[in-house]
């Protein structure tokens, strides 16, 4: 059986720079909205801990894990089927790697024998991230997959989107019932290149606040989380920024508490509550 943590918010794999932990201490702030739209949603610790609204749209860059999330809302017993055939060895872990190397395209989604190909990758990956070799002491067995039912259940009715993050304003213009969640890749770990799929550069993140601005001017509510660079203060000082000590999962560089810089358009109203939290436990 999962971790029993697992149940408040069923995520389907972990994922570098995941807001499992943190996602507690988020969804207190959220403001009432009709629309969830997240941007970059990576291991969607948010949307699998919250409860859902009229409107859910999950969006990510990365082919392999929409795929994926395609997958197990589309073709979930065939994808079990997958899994199940799969035994732990380093030979199928590197010809995996090597078989998706060539990018699957949005239209040939889902394919469920690729989506228990990455998934498998990244339950057995070093520190769940896909760079990294086999874990030696990574699990593989029926418990790994047999849970999924619940993230399943939770996809349901959900729009899932593979778009650029430009893309995606276009797509849904702004509405005021809105609420836009944005994890992006972090500035420090992209400057590292060691990290993420699809980094951003500088001008992305300066592209990124042109849309929290328009978000705002149109009377959308939203939430980024960032890295504490001097760069996010520079671009986003005119909101409110909170400062929450965390450590990051599969932090190797240093394991002192960094400083998570959660962004607003909006005064909170469980802010003081949800701070006093995050300093104390």
């Amino acid at each position: 059986m999962p971790d029993p943590r697992w149940y408040e918010c069923p995520v389907i794999i972990p994922y570098m720079g995941g807001k499992f932990e943190l996602s507690k201490k988020l969804i207190p702030l959220i403001p009432h909205h009709k629309r969830y739209i997240e941007v970059f949603l990576g291991g969607g610790s948010m949307f699998f801990r919250k409860n859902k609204v009229e409107l859910n749209i999950l969006n990510d860059k990365h082919n392999d894990l929409i795929n994926l999330y395609l997958t197990v809302m589309k073709h979930y017993k065939i994808f079990i089927n997958h899994c199940e055939s799969l035994l732990k060895s380093r030979t199928l872990y590197n010809a995996f790697k090597e078989d998706l190397k060539e990018e699957i395209n949005y239209h040939d989604m889902p394919d469920p024998k690729r989506a228990a190909k990455y998934f498998y990758i990244i339950k057995n990956a070093f520190n769940v991230n896909f760079h990294n070799p086999i874990a030696k002491e990574s699990e593989w067995n029926t418990k790994m997959w047999t849970c999924l039912e619940m993230s399943k259940k939770k996809l349901e009715d959900t729009m899932i989107e593979n778009l650029d993050f430009r893309d995606l304003l276009i797509k849904y213009p702004v509405r005021e019932d809105d609420f836009w969640y944005f994890d992006p890749p972090y500035v420090i770990a992209g400057e590292r290149g060691d990290y993420y799929v699809h980094s951003l550069t500088e001008q992305d993140h300066q592209e990124l606040c042109i849309i929290a601005n328009t978000i705002n001017s149109e009377g959308g509510k939203f939430m980024i989380s960032y890295d504490d660079h001097k760069l996010i203060h520079e671009l986003y000082k005119n909101y409110k920024i909170i400062k929450i000590p965390v450590k990051y999962s599969g932090q190797l560089h240093n394991k002192n508490y960094k400083n998570e810089l959660v962004i607003l358009n909006y005064e909170p109203a469980n802010y003081q509550l949800t701070i006093f939290r995050s300093i104390n436990e």
